[in-house]
């Protein structure tokens, strides 16, 4: 394969886990379809690292990092929002068609994927991501930008105000 698609592309996954590859690079947000309607803008780009080794039972496995700052908005004030990327996951790699591997229900193994002679790393990097943002994304507390010091918007107060208090401990012993 050639051509700009070709770059994010493994030629023989397992071989490049047995033999201890590694490859990084930089992907543009725009580049990721599949991310395109959770983000606010496709600017930006995120850096990954894969690598690859055999893990204790000598089964193939890819590590991949991926960071980066998402542009996404928040849900609460709708202004912008930087989401850094900070992401760490391990994947077994297992022919197509092959059996489940037998540790699969421990949670202390790494999930598995098939992967066939070629392996798609912008589609795995794009994985990554969306299993990383969470599923509501919001500026802390007190921090969106039409959100007032007294907890509500534009100014008036929350009528959860008096529910918040109930759960600090200070304002529910003021018997």
């Amino acid at each position: 394969m050639s051509g700009p698609d070709a770059v994010y592309r493994l030629e023989d996954p397992f071989a490049f886990a047995r033999a201890g590859g590694s490859r990084s690079g930089v992907i543009a947000i725009a580049a990721m379809p599949r991310l395109l309607d959770r983000v606010a803008d496709t600017g930006g780009t995120v850096s990954y690292e894969l690598r690859g080794r055999l893990d204790q039972r000598q089964r193939p496995l890819l590590e991949l990092e991926v960071a980066g700052t998402a542009h996404m908005r928040c849900d609460r004030c709708l202004a912008p929002l930087d989401f850094l990327l900070k992401l760490a996951s391990k994947v077994l790699i297992a022919e197509p068609g092959a059996a489940q591997p037998e540790d699969a229900d421990d949670p202390e193994t790494p999930e598995w994927i098939e992967a066939g002679q070629e392996l798609d790393v912008l589609e795995l990097v794009e994985d990554e991501i969306l299993l990383g943002l969470p599923y509501s994304v919001r500026h802390g507390d007190g921090k969106c930008s039409d959100w007032s010091a007294e907890g509500g918007r534009g100014g008036k107060v929350s009528p959860f105000s008096a529910l918040a208090s109930l759960l600090d401990p200070e304002q529910t012993n003021k018997d």
